[in-house]
């Protein structure tokens, strides 16, 4: 069994009960032969409590899942049967016991029910005789239309618990991809923001050693200033990360670099992307220049921009002894940003450190 077939076989929640008393209007042949004829009050009573009984089980039947419909099903077939032989009005009775039978099986079962209520009809109208010569004839199609209008209701019930399903996996993966990018964000944001404040710390501590209280003074606000601008950065993170624009960032990621004991060289123009393509890039600079700052045994950090015709292209390069390199968290979000722009990061350690990235212009870029 397929999984929509297993999902239709769950609660039939397509309508409520108080819709379903819509679909009772066949009931007026059920209802007519008992204003039209003669009936006894004691046949009339009979009749009125079958019907009552009936009803009922039809509301009971509405409100079941698909897999437990059998008995009500059973229940209310027979009741038609019990009563055919003194109102010819029961193919009503007939006609819903075939829409339940095609709402609640697959195809193959409920055309085997269908046939069977319809040998049912025959078995009457050949057999022991109806009070109607057309009962056969005009119940089989009634039987036959309104199981198919069952038929209808199993696949639009099965269309609708795809599309919740559809709807529901959407949700998910759109909370997956926000967990995944507030992660990036702040291991991006917090790494190079750890970092400066363990440098602007060492280089305090320095100074007070020295009891140079005014160089410490002036790092120690560096410091406070710092903590507050990661403070607000991992706010921002949960609603989406914004900055200041790339050529600011430049001059932060500068700042740093030189706070560390290294000399920046920025080189080309920076591209004019679109706001996403912008904060990718940001973070992704963010992250190289932490890693420089961690890792590198260089004193020079190249920054380099340039572009070809359909694609920007960053380079950010130092001229330390290259070590073994490890793709952790934060070149592998690096490369996870490239790749959500359609772009690419590389790596090589020829003669440095040095991290190649490329965006097209296509997906985002300004004109």
């Amino acid at each position: 069994m397929t999984s929509s077939e297993t999902t239709s076989q769950t609660q039939f929640s397509g309508s409520q009960p108080k819709h379903a008393w819509i679909y009772l209007f066949n009931l007026g042949f059920y209802v007519l032969p008992m204003v039209l004829f003669p009936y006894s009050w004691l046949e009339l009573a009979g009749l009125s409590l079958a019907l009552l009984v009936f009803v009922g089980l039809y509301f009971y039947c509405y409100q079941q899942p698909l897999d437990r419909m059998l008995w009500p099903i059973l229940a209310m077939y027979g009741i038609a049967i019990v009563v055919t032989p003194w109102n010819s009005g029961s193919i009503a009775l007939f006609s819903y016991v075939g829409f339940f039978v095609g709402l609640a099986y697959r195809w193959p079962y409920a055309l085997a029910g269908v046939v069977g209520l319809v040998a049912t009809l025959a078995i009457f109208h050949w057999g022991p005789g109806t009070q109607w010569d057309l009962f056969f004839y005009y119940g089989a199609v009634i039987v036959s239309t309104v199981a198919i209008f069952g038929r209808v209701e199993r696949l639009r019930q099965r269309h609708d618990a795809a599309q919740r399903r559809s709807a529901e996996e959407i949700s998910r993966l759109a909370t997956a991809v926000e967990r995944e990018r507030i992660a990036r964000d702040l291991h991006d944001i917090l790494g190079h923001t750890l970092s400066s404040i363990v440098l602007k710390s060492d280089l305090a501590q320095a100074q007070l050693n020295k009891q140079q209280y005014d160089a410490a003074t002036k790092q120690l606000g560096e410091l406070s200033a710092i903590a507050r601008d990661s403070l607000s950065q991992v706010r921002q993170s949960v609603s989406g990360y914004r900055h200041n624009g790339l050529q600011l960032e430049l001059e932060r990621l500068k700042q740093r670099l030189s706070d560390a004991g290294f000399r920046t060289e920025v080189s080309g123009l920076p591209p004019r992307l679109s706001a996403s393509q912008e904060t990718a890039v940001v973070l992704a600079l963010t992250e190289l220049v932490t890693n420089v700052i961690r890792h590198s045994s260089g004193q020079v950090c190249s920054i380099h921009f340039d572009e070809t015709a359909n694609t920007y292209r960053i380079q950010v390069s130092d001229d330390g002894t290259p070590k073994e390199i490890h793709h952790g968290n934060g070149l592998s979000g690096v490369s996870q940003r490239m790749q959500e722009l359609g772009g690419e990061a590389s790596l090589s350690m020829a003669g440095g450190c040095e991290v190649k990235l490329s965006i097209p212009k296509l997906q985002g870029a300004l004109l």
